[in-house]
């Protein structure tokens, strides 16, 4: 089954505007915007490394488009003094290192902390001081990626 953003903006205009909410819809609702969250970090993530972003990247660093230089080098000529391979390494890390995905990271961040409740419960009762602590810790996970 595919559901189109779109569909999730209707179903969310429609639960905002019912006077009262039960617990499912309310449920659905935060699952809804939970979606909306996702796709628009989705669509940061696949924009970052555009065409358009690398372009603006290189004039911002000495490309003079009209004479095909960058920082007074010649493009075609083989110049060790110009490394287009770092640049564009730099380039890239940076736009995906700017982008910020919160939604994403929560859901992260309940993976790890199933991954801690899992190994808390396969003790089976042994080891209390440290699934305590473990415990403590999923906690800390589901509260937001951020606090860990």
């Amino acid at each position: 089954m595919t559901i189109t953003l779109q569909a999730v903006n209707e179903l969310i205009q429609s639960l905002e505007s019912a006077d009262e909410l039960s617990i499912k819809e309310t449920k659905v609702m935060a699952l809804a915007k939970a979606y909306q969250q996702l796709a628009a970090e989705n669509v940061e993530l696949k924009g970052a490394l555009t065409g358009r972003a690398y372009i603006n990247f290189i004039k911002a660093n000495g490309w003079n488009v009209s004479a095909s230089t960058v920082n007074g080098k010649f493009l075609n000529f083989a110049d060790p003094e110009v490394d287009f391979g770092s640049m564009v390494f730099a380039h890239a890390k940076k736009l995906v290192d700017d982008i910020k995905t919160p939604a994403t990271d929560r859901i992260v961040a309940g993976f790890k902390a199933d991954g801690v409740e899992e190994w808390v419960s396969s003790r089976g009762g042994r080891w209390n001081g440290t699934t305590e602590e473990a415990l403590k810790f999923a906690k800390q996970l589901r509260e937001g990626a951020d606090k860990c």
